[in-house]
Order: C-alpha cells, then sequence, then structure tokens
C-alpha cells in the first residue's frame, strides 16, 4: 500500500471509530472479548502490558486490575475519539497505573523488551502489514512475553464471505477476514514474525439473519474496508457491482433456512510467545 493510500485507509479507520466513541464502551460483545483475550494468558502482578488498538480500553483497565499498583498499562489507539472516552473512564474509575495515547499500532516504537504482554483485541484485522506488525510486536515483547490478538474464520460475518466469493467471480478483490481466515493462516503469520509455543482458541458463536436483513447488508462504500485501499466497491463499474449483487441475493437465497441465514460470529483467540 502506497503512504498516501495508507493515510487515506488510516483517515476511514480514524473517522469511523471517532464517530463510535461515545457509544463504544457500552458494546458487550466487545467489554467481554477484550477482557477474554486477557484471561487466556493473563499478566503477573507488576507486569507491564501494550494494549494496541485499545478502542475506549476494555482490555487495558483489565489488564490494570492484574498487574497492581507495581504493573503499568498502555493503551494505544488511532482515534482521538476513543482515547478521549477511555481517559474519562480511567479517571472515574482512578486507575493510577493505566495512560492511554493515540498512535499507529503498526508502527509503534517503543524500546526492545518493554513488554510482558501485548494484546490487540478485535482490530488485528485492520491491520494493513501484518506480517511487519507481528515483527515490531515481538521486537518491543520482553524474552518470554506472550502477544495476543482476535482473528476471524474467512466465512465469518455471512454477508462478507458471501460478497466476496460472488465479487472474486467478477474479478473483484474484496479481503475481508480472508488474510487471517483461518488457524492455518493466523499460525504461519505468528510462525514468519519469530513466535513460538502459539496456541489458538476457537469460541464459536453466531445468530441467524433474515433473508431480507442478510440481502440488506450487500457491502457498500459505508462498509469498512479492512485491510485494503482504496475500497473496491468505489473503482468497481456499476454494471459489475449490479451483476456481483444479484449473485449475492442468489446466494443469500441457497443459504437461508426456515430459521433464516446463518451469520457465523467465531472468534479466534490467538496467542505466540517471544
Amino acid at each position: 500500500m502506497y503512504v498516501s493510500d495508507y493515510q487515506a485507509y488510516q483517515k476511514i479507520i480514524t473517522d469511523s471509530y471517532n464517530a463510535r466513541s461515545k457509544s463504544y464502551s457500552k458494546s458487550e460483545w466487545h467489554k467481554n472479548a477484550a477482557e477474554k483475550l486477557v484471561d487466556y494468558f493473563p499478566p503477573k502482578e507488576g507486569d507491564s502490558v501494550l494494549d494496541i488498538a485499545t478502542g475506549t480500553g476494555a482490555a487495558a483497565m483489565y489488564s490494570s486490575k492484574l498487574v497492581g499498583t507495581k504493573g503499568r498499562v498502555l493503551g494505544v489507539d488511532l482515534s482521538e475519539g476513543m482515547i478521549k472516552q477511555a481517559e474519562k473512564i480511567r479517571s472515574e474509575l482512578n486507575c493510577e497505573n493505566l495512560e492511554f495515547m493515540v498512535g499507529d499500532g503498526e508502527s509503534l516504537n517503543f524500546p526492545d523488551n518493554s513488554f510482558d504482554r501485548i494484546y490487540c483485541a478485535s482490530a488485528f484485522f485492520w491491520i494493513a502489514d501484518k506480517p511487519k506488525a507481528l515483527s515490531n510486536w515481538r521486537r518491543m515483547l520482553k524474552p518470554g512475553g506472550i502477544l495476543g490478538f482476535h482473528a476471524f474464520p474467512e466465512t465469518s460475518y455471512v454477508y462478507g464471505y458471501v460478497a466476496r466469493k460472488v465479487l472474486k467471480k467478477h474479478g473483484v478483490e474484496y479481503l475481508a477476514h480472508a488474510p487471517t481466515g483461518s488457524k492455518e493462516i493466523c499460525e504461519a503469520l505468528l510462525n514468519e514474525a519469530g513466535f513460538v509455543d502459539i496456541q489458538i482458541k476457537e469460541v464459536k458463536d453466531g445468530h441467524y439473519l433474515t433473508l431480507e436483513e442478510a440481502k440488506e447488508a450487500w457491502i457498500s462504500e459505508a462498509h469498512y474496508p479492512i485491510g485494503q485501499y482504496p475500497h473496491p466497491v468505489t473503482v468497481t463499474p456499476k454494471e459489475i457491482l449490479e451483476d456481483a449483487r444479484l449473485d449475492y441475493e442468489a446466494e443469500m437465497e441457497r443459504l437461508a433456512t426456515k430459521e433464516g441465514v446463518w451469520n457465523d460470529t467465531t472468534t479466534y483467540y490467538v496467542y505466540g510467545v517471544k
């Protein structure tokens, strides 16, 4: 991705999360997933923790309780709106061992061997250059330190999965969750970055959409261009998109049962050791 494209891509992410910042902490799913990410391999008392793409700080605040007064936790996020909300919650809870800062998780430059734990909850899919980011995060971990992040199967979120399939038939690349879309892919990414003792815990979940909801979820410019820029919708001829949408609706009809269309929201909890 060219520098100008990367900057534009970051702006899309930042703007979208700034818009969501005031209500983001109310999401029980994100809070529970962030705390579970920490719980599988929690920090010890006195540890140093980095929470990348911290949002409103769910994983960071939970970690701050575990490391105690002798530990420290730093939450980093691209979105100034998210950081403002995280700071507000931190001040209300009086977490003195916790700090937040605006920053790009892909280009953090903390010294080598700085952290015992690094977490990235519900955000690793946004990373444009995943191998580079993982190598950098490993550099910042202390020997024996652990990285944990979320990933999703490529079949997750049925609207994105089906859209990717039909767009590919029309010669259009739509990445969505494919770059981390299996346990084998996640393990290979961590191996390439030099991590060992890799563990991936799969938490199955999902719910049914009505056929109408599934059809209406066809991707548009308003949908996140996960891991790529420009958004495929903005550069694909209208007639191709129209044909692809017809294929998309036909596929949703094929997938529909009397309960509706199954929307898989299975999550991978991925860990590697330095």
